[in-house]
């Protein structure tokens, strides 16, 4: 069980506001794509070449989350532990890092502005969520959070 003081190192209403920001980014893709067609530009490049990076983000996404999870959640641990191994090593927030990676690879299937103007805003509010869990984390693990964050990039 972690400690009360790690457990709140999430901002507020984080989870809400992901679930929202997912449905929002689907039904723009999913409108722009498939009916209004607006501000697709599909034609502009070969399906081939789309499809190939829509299913290599989309898998590097999932990649991603399941790595970030399992070694978080995998584990039993009696107390906080700093997990600098495994896709930690490259990203601070590989979990983040997936579900935008993902929600990257429905913008490049249909290559719809749209889509990436919402991938943009989002990014901005995972960015803002990152930060917030970094305040929380040097608070809790101190210098070596911090050198943590010396060597390792918040997103790539």
């Amino acid at each position: 069980m972690l400690p009360e003081k790690y457990e709140d190192s999430e901002a507020p209403k984080a989870d809400a506001f992901q679930a929202l920001f997912a449905l929002i980014i689907l039904a723009v893709w999913a409108a722009d794509t498939f009916w209004l067609d607006l501000t697709v530009y599909a034609d502009q490049a070969p399906d081939l070449v789309r499809n190939d990076l829509f299913l290599g983000l989309f898998l590097e996404g999932i990649y991603l989350i399941w790595s970030a999870h399992k070694l978080i959640f995998g584990i039993e641990r009696e107390e906080a532990e700093l997990v600098e191994y495994g896709v930690f090593r490259f990203s601070r927030h590989p979990m983040y890092l997936g579900i935008m990676t993902i929600y990257l690879s429905l913008a490049v299937s249909s290559l719809s502005l749209a889509t990436f103007l919402m991938l943009v805003i989002i990014f901005f509010f995972y960015n803002y969520l990152a930060a917030y869990e970094e305040k929380q984390l040097t608070k809790y693990f101190g210098d070596k959070y911090l050198d943590y964050m010396k060597r390792v990039r918040r997103w790539i």
